[in-house]
């Protein structure tokens, strides 16, 4: 019997992926999340999101009744460097490896978007059962055809070279089950490909050298990654996952899946399967400094392109395959641990009429890191090209900085003016005016600018700074002067003051202390309305951001003790959500979170500058 998806922890999973779809796979052997049209399309399995979801599980034959089938989880891991997915699962004295893999682009001239399953029996014979749930998508079962080979399932061929039987789980949960028998060393080949596709089927060493092959492009990605430092292994499995997760246009999605909450049984859902502006923005900068130039390179033309087909103020995200992103649709499912809505597409999270001021700075940082000076006076990237773009978001961001906007966490509660969203607006103004002032001393608009910049450090220094000496979040009707944010942390490496500063100090003390839940924090302080319904979890991108502050301001054992917090919720595949239950030890949100695992990347590299 399949174990219901929100029993295994989130994070007892592995995540594989070619770059246009991906796949989880729990530790007991089961594929319950699949999206086989690419990152945006709907899912083919998705027991995940309803215990009554279609799924895919390969495992020993289970003996008994009821719970009592049921076998502990497997170890779960990954071939080093790579993204192929090695569970192993274990039952009295046999013991049985199942590797996955989402097949590289190319490999072994294998169809696009195969996903192959080789299930190999070691050290002696396994009785293995492959089990198929074909689950309910408005109230009525996907139908099912079996041949000889396998069966069709919705838009899945499941291809085993046995014969499956109906074999049901209750009155209202029919499922398919094919049994075979390993001796040690023999394997059984599984494939999942789109139901209309002609394919062969896979012999066994034939899987095995597509997997192979798999692996070898990984590690001939990974080859030029520049790490060190003591969380080097940490750093590679999170830039293998922001390449899994980008697409051939360049920029990442920001997560694998739809509307796993935020909260259990909460209803924070969305659907992330998106293209951030910010997040391409942070590949930029990231990828780069982790030496992997052709990535970072790849990341900035796609913002290239997403800001010249626009206008300011730019989208907040776009489709996976370009263009705006859908308005959503509500799934008739269950829900993760009850979790509604289960949505696919979704209309932005912005309130009405507000947009993302602070990704201005986003935007600009990206332009500098790819230039070799420090303010992007010594080389051009691709983004840098974009010359008429930029300069007209710099002119957007100079007319619109004092006017209310959603920020970072694209709020939806009371308008504000947010001084989060104003640091960044000193970034973007900063940097373009010494950008163009590069270029030409004489330029009238980098004049314009750089004035501009100066008004936005008096207003932060006249009306930002709270009693404390630290920043507040906001100004104006919902912000008050005991408000904080921690986007605020930014501060510590991209303000206007040096880390040294006492406004900086003040302001990491400030977040610190009234957003932590452990070592992790939360977005905001308990009780600020971000115009969602009921309370949040603790972020784990706010918690790296605060692993970057403490190691810009000096505070190494602090940072480090965050960082390792961090990282103790990844479990053995390495996988971040984008937040968690710190009593628990659980991830939440949806999975894997692109932006989590680049904020990482930097966290990572700044520890590294300093002592251990």
């Amino acid at each position: 019997m399949l174990t219901d998806a929100d029993r295994v922890p989130l994070a007892a999973r592995a995540w594989i992926a070619d770059g246009v779809r991906g796949a989880l796979v729990a530790a007991d052997g089961t594929i319950d999340w699949y999206c086989p049209d690419g990152f945006g399309g709907p899912p083919a399995l998705f027991h995940l999101l309803d215990p009554a979801g279609a799924a895919v599980r390969v495992g020993p034959v289970r003996q008994g009744t009821g719970s009592a089938r049921r076998l502990p989880p497997g170890e779960q891991g990954y071939r080093p460097g790579t993204l192929v997915a090695e569970t192993t699962l274990r039952t009295g004295s046999a013991v049985l490896r199942v590797d996955d893999a989402l097949a590289w682009p190319g490999a072994s001239g294998t169809p696009s978007g195969r996903l192959v399953r080789v299930a190999t029996a070691l050290g002696g014979p396994v009785d293995v059962e492959v089990e198929v749930l074909p689950g309910r998508l408005g109230g009525h079962e996907q139908r099912v055809e079996t041949w000889s080979e396998g069966l069709v399932v919705g838009p899945l061929a499941v291809r085993a070279g046995v014969r499956f039987e109906p074999a049901p789980l209750g009155r209202d949960r029919p499922r398919w089950r094919a049994v075979c028998r390993l001796d040690a060393g023999e394997s059984l080949t599984l494939t999942l490909d789109p139901a209309g596709a002609r394919v062969e089927p896979l012999a066994a060493d034939a899987a095995r050298r597509l997997l192979d092959d798999t692996a070898a492009a990984w590690r001939s990605w990974s080859a030029p990654l520049a790490v060190a430092g003591p969380y080097a292994a940490a750093v590679a499995r999170s830039a293998l996952v922001v390449r899994s997760l980008t697409g051939p246009a360049g920029a990442p999605v920001a997560a694998g899946t739809t509307s796993v909450p935020r909260r259990p049984g909460g209803e924070r859902t969305a659907d992330d399967r998106v293209v951030r502006l910010r997040d391409a923005a942070a590949a930029a900068r990231a990828l780069a400094r982790a030496g992997l130039d052709e990535d970072a390179e790849a990341a900035e033309r796609w913002l290239r392109e997403a800001i010249e087909a626009a206008t300011p103020p730019w989208p907040v995200a776009l489709a996976p395959g370009g263009g705006a992103v859908p308005d959503g649709d509500e799934l008739p499912l269950a829900g993760w641990r009850r979790g509604q809505p289960v949505v696919v597409g979704r209309g932005g999270r912005t309130g009405p009429g507000l947009p993302d001021l602070d990704l201005s700075g986003d935007l600009e940082l990206a332009v500098s890191a790819s230039h070799r000076g420090p303010w992007g006076d010594g080389g051009a990237g691709p983004l840098s090209g974009a010359a008429a773009a930029l300069a007209a978001g710099a002119d957007w961001v100079a007319d619109h900085w004092e006017r209310p906007d959603a920020g970072v966490w694209a709020l939806s509660g009371p308008p504000v003016r947010l001084v989060p969203s104003a640091v960044q607006a000193w970034v973007a103004l900063d940097r373009a005016a010494r950008r163009a002032r590069a270029a030409d001393p004489l330029d009238l608009a980098a004049a314009t600018w750089l004035a501009e910049s100066r008004r936005v450090v008096a207003w932060l220094e006249a009306e930002g700074v709270a009693a404390d000496g630290g920043l507040r979040r906001a100004i104006g009707a919902g912000g008050g002067a005991d408000d904080s944010d921690a986007a605020l942390l930014r501060v510590a490496w991209q303000g206007p003051w040096p880390a040294d500063h006492p406004v900086v100090r003040a302001t990491v003390d400030r977040v610190l202390e009234r957003h932590a839940s452990g070592l992790l924090l939360h977005r905001l302080p308990e009780g600020v309305d971000d115009g969602r319904p009921g309370p949040d979890s603790p972020d784990l991108l706010a918690s790296l951001w605060a692993v970057r502050a403490l190691a810009r301001v000096g505070r190494w054992e602090e940072g480090h003790e965050r960082m390792e917090a961090v990282l103790a919720l990844a479990g053995p595949t390495g996988l971040l959500a984008e937040a968690a239950d710190p009593v628990a030890g659980e991830l939440l949100g949806n999975l894997p979170a692109a932006g989590v695992h680049l904020a990482l990347l930097d966290a990572a590299a700044d520890l590294a500058a300093g002592p251990r």
